[in-house]
């Protein structure tokens, strides 16, 4: 069972962009970077993925943080993203829903 954090961002990035802008904020690489399914590899088995709005969607951005441990350790791991992409990047993040 996995549980799911989702940041939602209002800033237009490709999802490659997205995901090297996230990984430079938790000073990691990102996981197959080049194919549809690339991610960042989180400590404890944990993820996080990117979808971005598809053709004729507005924004926002949603980056989902998934955490095989717990809601709780999905929230906190989220929270911590969220915090470093508004200080770091700049991004301006809405909200984190579980």
């Amino acid at each position: 069972m996995t549980f799911t954090a989702t940041i939602v961002a209002q800033v237009q990035y490709t999802k490659p962009d997205a995901l090297w802008a996230i990984a430079t904020a938790l000073s990691t690489k990102v996981e197959n970077p080049t194919g549809a399914n690339a991610f960042i590899a989180l400590p404890e088995q944990g993820r996080v993925e990117v979808e971005i709005p598809k053709f004729g969607e507005s924004l926002p951005l949603t980056i989902d943080v998934v955490d095989a441990r717990s809601q709780a350790e999905a929230r906190a791991s989220a929270q911590n993203i969220l915090d470093l992409l508004e200080q770091s990047a700049g991004w301006q993040v809405d909200h984190l829903t579980d």
